[in-house]
């Protein structure tokens, strides 16, 4: 009773999605994502996966550019270390900022939309203003989607290629941009739910069915860099994959 009323009041309040949650205190941010309120929410958490995807990679590249056995991969490597720093963590940041802002619009409008009276134009608005607003909230799991996928690249590039003691980190980077993607894709097929068939759902739907369709891809992908850990360190029967056939 006491979570709901907190996030009731949270609701309630129509700046409350300006909050800077990335600024708070590891602990504070995660008791926020554990507090039962709509803000931070499950769009936010898939960028936030990102975010340490990118952080990960950076380390692996800053433990790799200045080793002499990586000498040939110094100009690359500080091409990625760039494009990570001034991209991508600024594109992640930006979106875990706009997932809480247009979803606590969606739901102060919808907790306006069900305190007010029945075949009332202020339930009317309120419900126009929820699901125009779904509909941006709708196109950043997309964007954070795509951006999880194409960094892939990087990812792979950097766990094939740079620093092999630091494999872990390079791996969990791979981890966390297929969890980014994935957890994007939840939100996005659970959001289209609420709308009616339309030109716009049926766009949104094959696009982020063809994101899937690439994850699943890259997913496969991924595994087999298990594989070939797994392999190093074993003389007895190969492991194979086995699914996704």
């Amino acid at each position: 009773m006491k979570k709901n009323k907190i996030q009731e009041n949270l609701i309630e309040i129509e700046e409350a999605g300006k909050k800077d949650f990335l600024s708070l205190p590891t602990s504070e941010l995660l008791d926020a994502f554990g507090k039962g309120s709509h803000i931070p929410g499950s769009g936010s958490a898939a960028a936030l996966s990102g975010l340490i995807a990118v952080e990960l990679m950076k380390t692996v590249i800053s433990l790799t550019i200045d080793r002499e056995n990586y000498k040939e991969l110094k100009t690359s490597f500080e091409y990625m270390l760039d494009d990570l720093n001034n991209r991508h963590k600024p594109k992640y940041t930006e979106l875990f900022n706009n997932d809480i802002q247009i979803f606590h619009k969606v739901s102060y409008h919808r907790r306006l939309r069900d305190l007010a009276d029945e075949n009332s134009i202020e339930k009317e608005e309120n419900s126009k203003k929820a699901l125009e607003n779904l509909r941006k909230a709708t196109d950043i799991p997309i964007e954070i989607c795509n951006t999880s996928l194409l960094l892939m690249d990087y990812a792979f590039t950097i766990f094939d290629n740079g620093f092999k003691s630091a494999r872990g980190d390079s791996g969990v980077a791979i981890s966390n941009l297929l969890s980014s993607a994935q957890g994007a894709l939840f939100v996005v097929f659970l959001n289209l739910r609420t709308f009616k068939k339309s030109k716009w759902k049926e766009q949104k739907m094959n696009e982020a069915v063809n994101l899937a369709l690439r994850f699943t891809k890259i997913q496969k992908e991924a595994y087999q860099r298990v594989v070939k850990l797994y392999n190093e360190n074993s003389d007895d029967q190969q492991l194979t994959l086995d699914f996704y056939k």
